[in-house]
């Protein structure tokens, strides 16, 4: 039987973490130093939520030598954004249930486009260091309308607490699928990462798993 590979992720979201455990792969957890801040928006969306996701991935701590098995790492960051479609809205993560509200309320009267970069990196070791040896970075881009009605507003926020740490406070899974009215495009990238995408990019790589 080979040995199976780990992917270490540069993300502490839970929604990602499930996705890849569904995906049946190894994983471990990373902290990055990163702001978070993109290149200028004028660039382009899909080009500034990658910038974003770059941005992680340069600034993230590697575990040191001596904790791993191998010269080699696979590493995995990604981040998410959603923008409106007719208003070009950026819509980030809820200050509070009142600001989440208003998001909502923008859902229900436009679809929004969900961008979800990813910079899937392998790197070696090379005396003192970690450096890049493949990489992969790549945005998925999927169109979603979504609407919680005024009545149902308060039960949404009881019934998804979470939605508090997504952006657009729009989560399609759980009881959010109630409110899911049309998606043209990757469901879990909307979730938080393209699966399927994730899983085609690491069998390039050679990564080992007994799921690819």
């Amino acid at each position: 039987m080979r040995n199976e590979d780990i992917l270490y992720l540069g993300t502490k979201s839970k929604s990602r973490q499930k996705l890849i455990q569904i995906a049946g792969i190894d994983y471990k957890v990373l902290e990055h130093k990163s702001e978070e801040c993109g290149i200028d928006i004028k660039h382009g969306f899909e080009t500034y939520v990658l910038s974003i996701a770059q941005e992680k991935m340069e600034h993230l701590i590697l575990p040191k030598k001596e904790k791993v098995k191998r010269d080699y790492i696979f590493v995995l960051t990604a981040d998410t954004l959603v923008r409106t479609i007719k208003s070009n809205q950026i819509l980030t993560k809820p200050k509070d249930v009142e600001d989440g509200k208003k998001m909502l309320k923008f859902l229900c009267q436009e679809p929004v486009q969900v961008v979800t970069a990813c910079c899937l990196e392998k790197k070696k070791w090379n005396v003192k260091k970690w450096y890049i040896d493949k990489k992969i970075h790549w945005s998925t881009k999927t169109e979603v309308e979504f609407c919680v009605q005024d009545e149902y507003l308060d039960l949404y926020f009881q019934k998804m607490p979470n939605a508090l740490n997504a952006c657009s406070a729009g989560i399609i899974e759980g009881f959010g699928q109630n409110f899911l009215k049309n998606i043209n495009g990757s469901y879990t990238s909307v979730i938080g990462l393209p699966l399927y995408e994730l899983r085609q990019n690491l069998k390039k790589m050679n990564f080992k798993s007994k799921f690819l």
